[in-house]
């Protein structure tokens, strides 16, 4: 079966989901790019509107999951709901997370039957589902924080990469310090991502396994590792994603998330 790329649809683990056309700017991704330059287009590619995806989960090696996501990704803010479809014995589990254009963030437990829990700001670093990816790091878009530089270059598998650094300004909202990213520019496509503390203490590294193309033509990571200190890690695999669905307020509110629904 053919696999569709997953990363941004949670940075976004990541704000790893994405996708606008970039052909034009690809003949430009021989000149070197400015550290401004860089963080723009992924802003950008991460405000790809509406998608639908499926995903497979894997935690600390254990059983995985099947999880469903609806997004909606605009310059006005982001929404994400993810709700597990197998197991049987935790179908409907549902999150919802919100972040506005001025940062704020907040998001909603569903457990089913009946258990609805606004989460704190100290619980969105709790780990999605019992992963490594937490809540936080699934709505943050550290490509619009304020500052951005460019620290260096380095080879990811026979792939040269530019390393782009994003810290958080007075206005930015994030339990992280700094963040790096390890950018394809020819393919616009992030192989790794690291995120740090105010010490400089690794926290959270993510991993591009495999690149494919999406519903649209455009690369993204379709298979990825999350790894956290003292974690067994978290694997992710997209198996199907869409763009451009009709998705309405209500698919994210509270009362919509208590319904697993599939838009047309």
């Amino acid at each position: 079966m053919k696999r569709h790329p997953a990363f941004f649809t949670l940075l976004s683990v990541l704000g790893l989901v994405i996708l606008t056309n970039f052909t034009s700017s690809l003949h430009a991704a021989d000149e070197p790019a400015t550290a401004a330059d860089l963080a723009s287009r992924m802003n950008a590619i991460r405000s790809d509107g509406t998608s639908f995806a499926r995903l497979r989960m894997e935690i600390n090696g254990g059983g995985a999951i099947q999880i469903q996501t609806k997004e909606r990704h605009t310059q006005s803010g982001s929404d994400a709901v993810y709700q597990i479809l197998f197991p049987k014995e935790r179908k409907g589990e549902s999150v919802l997370l919100r972040k506005s254009a001025s940062g704020a963030t907040s998001g909603s437990l569903f457990v089913p039957p009946e258990t609805l829990t606004q989460l704190s700001a100290a619980q969105m670093k709790n780990g999605l589902f019992g992963s490594d990816l937490a809540y936080e790091d699934v709505i943050e878009n550290f490509f619009a924080w304020s500052t951005q530089s460019l620290v260096g270059t380095a080879e990811i598998d026979r792939t040269a990469c530019q390393i782009l650094e994003s810290k958080p300004g007075n206005s930015d909202r994030s339990s992280y310090a700094s963040v790096r990213t390890w950018i394809d520019p020819r393919r616009m496509v992030p192989l790794r991502v690291e995120k740090y503390n105010a010490s400089g203490t690794l926290l959270l590294r993510i991993e591009t396994k495999d690149v494919a193309k999406d519903d649209r033509g455009h690369y993204l990571p379709a298979s990825l590792t999350i790894t956290r200190a003292g974690s067994g890690g978290t694997m992710i695999q997209g198996s199907r994603i869409r763009h451009g669905v009709p998705l309405t307020d209500a698919d994210f509110s509270p009362a919509g998330i208590q319904t697993l629904t599939t838009p047309k």
